[in-house]
């Protein structure tokens, strides 16, 4: 539900539009990153990863920072070693497997309004990562298939990672969907198309392509839909949604408008020490002339401000899109892109006030 307090702030706030905002170049060179970082698994063999679409990081100890990435055309997640400007490629999680879970609470979700269905159970689609001590969690795009418009039931999946010394223990729940579902304003577009058909008018079904979890309190980012020029966050407590058998969510989503700028998503999202979330920001759909930028978002009251648009990078890096964003420390991030082999992480200098 969105309160009325939240729209008027964040409806009515006065910000710098990413066209408007400081050009942010990155700082030195890109990050190396060992070999062994693996995207998408076919019957021959594991591709290097080529659509990195999110990152997350605990703290650092003794210099060295414990992360998890996604490619979505895994079906999981990726450990990583974040030290100095290199990033080491750890232990591999298969989340979603060749068949669903058997163990993931809550009910799956039906197939929706995607036109073509039912489709086949496959990649996670893993868009986003967060980090909440001691865990972190890792979801799908929860939304029908962009080029193939069907609805892919291992894409419905939201996981939650705890390693320690004994490996990886992994929680799945299927009720992130109940909560998209019922979220006001954003619910509707739920299992809807993400792109029009040839000739068809442009669409705007809902997708996740962001993942914070502040205290008890998870917030998805949406890609699409966005309205009026407001993208959308939609909260809600952490512990129902991995609460143990197959009921539904059965607490009501809080849904939070975020004054991007028109066609302009949630690409990802980050924690920062004070509670408010640094928002990475893209075009909803491809093909829009929509700058990828970075916004301060105080979860709390909507309000948001612009702290810089992205260049785009040059050379063979030039098809990269900005996907994934960590906080390195006091004016520093960290930018992980898609459509490009491994990433090819960038540090950036942004001023956060």
């Amino acid at each position: 539900m969105i309160r009325p307090s939240l729209v008027a702030a964040a409806w009515g706030l006065a910000f710098l539009s990413p066209a408007r905002a400081e050009m942010l170049q990155p700082v030195g060179q890109p990050y190396a990153v060992a070999e062994g970082l693996a995207g998408e698994i076919t019957k021959k063999k594991t591709k290097p990863a080529e659509d990195i679409s999110g990152i997350a990081c605990a703290p650092a100890e003794a210099g060295r920072r414990n992360c998890v990435v996604v490619d979505d055309e895994a079906a999981g997640a990726q450990f990583v070693t974040l030290q100095g400007t290199t990033l080491t490629p750890g232990a591999v999680v298969d989340i979603v497997g060749r068949k669903p879970p058997t163990a993931t609470v809550g009910a799956p979700p039906t197939t929706g309004d995607c036109t073509l269905g039912q489709g086949a159970y496959r990649e996670m689609d893993g868009e986003a990562v967060a980090y909440a001590a001691p865990d972190f969690y890792v979801t799908g795009s929860h939304g029908c298939s962009r080029r193939g418009r069907e609805f892919k039931l291992s894409t419905a999946i939201l996981a939650r990672l705890r390693a320690d010394a004994t490996g990886t223990r992994v929680e799945t729940t299927y009720r992130l969907g109940d909560a998209l579902r019922n979220a006001d304003t954003v619910g509707a577009y739920f299992l809807k198309d993400l792109e029009p058909r040839e000739g068809g008018k442009p669409l705007s079904g809902l997708n996740v392509e962001g993942l914070a979890v502040i205290g008890d309190t998870l917030y998805a980012g949406l890609r699409a839909p966005v309205i009026d020029g407001r993208a959308f966050l939609v909260s809600v407590p952490v512990a129902p949604l991995f609460a143990p058998g197959d009921a539904p969510l059965d607490v009501k989503p809080t849904t939070i408008p975020l004054a991007l700028g028109a066609d302009a998503g949630i690409r990802d999202l980050t924690v920062l020490p004070d509670g408010r979330l640094l928002v990475l920001s893209g075009p909803t759909r491809n093909g829009l002339s929509v700058p990828y930028g970075l916004f301060l978002a105080d979860p709390s009251s909507g309000k948001v401000a612009a702290l810089g648009t992205l260049a785009p990078l040059d050379g063979d890096d030039s098809r990269a899109k900005p996907e994934g964003v960590v906080r390195l420390g006091p004016g520093r991030v960290l930018v992980v892109f898609d459509s490009v082999v491994n990433g090819a992480p960038r540090e950036y200098a942004v001023a956060i006030p």
